[in-house]
């Protein structure tokens, strides 16, 4: 696929999830808004009848049990007050008739007909009336003290006694207040308090504490009560533990879920494409080996074709020493193919689940003496050098002979095919702890940053384009790599480009 596809690919992916989540945050905003102005309208309502409700209450309806008592025995005294008031006024000459009656301080002492005076049945009914009502009054009052007592704590007329004293029912406001919100669909218990403007202060709060925030709430409403007379102002003031309605938490919950999903979506995709990706770079892998091993092949068959040709040139078949070098050149060439071959089988066997290795105690000095012998004629040909610094000692390991021999065959041969000019090879080895670290370092064209990440992949090569100047496939660098995994040790590749590359193995001794 081309480069234009996936990144047109990609980006309208992320365009379409960021328009997602920007639609999903928006939708957020305006159902928190929308419920949030229903809660506003529902609680203004719930007050609004409230307040009506508690308007048209009379003051015995606000006060305590006790204190309703008092204020209804109060109200009765002075009604029974009122009519001996009406009594004495309809009947002002007999009442203050000196010669006819004895009455001490009005509407408190008792009145009595002189003796000898002579009133009208309708006089003597009057006082009889007016005596009657004194008595009853007098059974109620109890104490002489009673009336001005009450009076000071509490009075029909002035709210601000009853609002700052222990008289008012604030359970009562309470209760009020959340009936009136569950009607209106509210069901969170607010916190309540009563505020009095005009001298800033709070006569109640159902939550200690929450002054402070019930000052700052938006929920503020007027309370003054009907024919209750105050020159203060008194609201209700309302805090509800949650800044908003309910809804709002959970559309931050689902927003949060929504983003998770979108977040989720996008691992997939990236995993999805991770996939895509590798399968075409398998693709391209699988081509560019498919060409390298044409190629590597097609040269050792074309030589060998050539070679069976010479030879059956009557002219050349003759002559033996002729013989000998064509002969010899189809062997070279046929081994080089086995060799191809073989390090192809190696590796697919190593990849298989089954693969066990042959384990033995190994010389690895010894045996990297007899690789590096393999490679003299072909390094004195270009006039090279391929120095040995074999320091470890012990240098015995356990493991398989054969892998071992094609790994370290490998690591030399990349050293002589990526030093094109200066053909400068070191191997050597030490010991460090328990381990054996072999290191192969040549001064060859080097390995770029992003190339040694991918280098022990199999069939991957460092891209040269459609030069094939440097021979092989892409295996010998991955199958190194299973070497050393199998052997349980690490392998580290240190490379500048244009100035060689060092591959250090650390192998276990046991």
């Amino acid at each position: 696929m081309k480069r234009v596809f996936w990144i047109s690919l990609i980006t309208l992916f992320f365009l379409a999830a960021a328009s997602l989540i920007a639609v999903q945050y928006v939708q957020m905003r305006r159902t928190v808004e929308v419920s949030d102005n229903l809660f506003n309208i529902s609680v203004n309502n719930a007050m609004d009848d409230m307040i009506e409700q508690l308007n048209r209450l009379k003051v015995e309806d606000y006060i305590g049990q006790n204190d309703r008592y008092k204020l209804l025995k109060f109200k009765r005294i002075e009604e029974l007050n009122d009519r001996m008031l009406d009594i004495v006024k309809r009947n002002y000459t007999v009442f203050y008739d000196t010669a006819l009656v004895n009455m001490g301080t009005t509407m408190i002492d008792s009145v009595i007909l002189l003796p000898g005076a002579k009133a009208t049945a309708a006089d003597s009914d009057a006082i009889a009336q007016y005596n009657s009502l004194l008595t009853t009054r007098d059974r109620l009052l109890n104490s002489p003290e009673f009336y001005n007592q009450f009076v000071t704590d509490i009075s029909e007329y002035v709210v601000d006694n009853i609002l700052t004293s222990n008289s008012f029912n604030y359970t009562l406001l309470d209760s009020l207040i959340v009936n009136k919100l569950m009607l209106n669909g509210v069901d969170i218990a607010p916190y309540v308090g009563v505020y009095d403007l005009t001298n800033d202060k709070f006569l109640y709060c159902n939550e200690e504490g929450m002054e402070k925030k019930l000052s700052q709430s938006p929920y503020k409403y007027r309370f003054h009560p009907d024919g209750m007379m105050s020159p203060n102002e008194y609201f209700i003031l309302l805090q509800f533990p949650l800044s908003s309605l309910l809804l709002k938490e959970n559309s931050t919950i689902y927003f949060v879920i929504s983003v998770i999903l979108i977040v989720l979506i996008l691992i997939l995709f990236s995993l999805s494409l991770r996939a895509l990706f590798r399968k075409e770079k398998l693709d391209e892998m699988k081509n560019d080996f498919i060409n390298n091993m044409t190629h590597e092949i097609k040269t050792p068959i074309a030589t060998i074709s050539l070679a069976c040709e010479m030879l059956q040139d009557p002219n050349i078949g003759t002559d033996p020493q002729t013989n000998k070098t064509y002969i010899g050149i189809i062997g070279d060439e046929n081994r080089r193919m086995r060799m191809l071959v073989e390090t192809i089988l190696q590796s697919s066997k190593m990849s298989s689940k089954n693969f066990q290795m042959n384990l033995k105690e190994i010389e690895l000095n010894a045996l990297i003496e007899s690789v590096v012998s393999n490679f003299k004629l072909q390094i004195a040909n270009r006039n090279g050098s391929l120095a040995c610094s074999l320091e470890a000692q012990p240098s015995t390991v356990v493991g398989d002979e054969l892998h071992i021999t094609n790994m370290i065959y490998n690591l030399i041969d990349n050293a002589i095919k990526y030093s094109p000019s200066q053909l400068e090879i070191a191997v050597s080895t030490r010991n460090e702890g328990s381990n054996i670290v072999l290191v192969v370092k040549d001064h060859g064209l080097g390995i770029s940053k992003e190339d040694q990440k991918h280098i022990f992949e199999r069939f991957y090569r460092v891209s040269t384009g459609n030069v094939h100047d440097v021979k092989g496939f892409g295996i010998g660098l991955s199958y190194v790599h299973q070497v050393v995994t199998l052997h349980k040790g690490t392998i580290a590749v240190d490379s500048t480009p244009g100035q060689g590359t060092a591959f250090t193995i650390t192998l276990p001794r046991e």
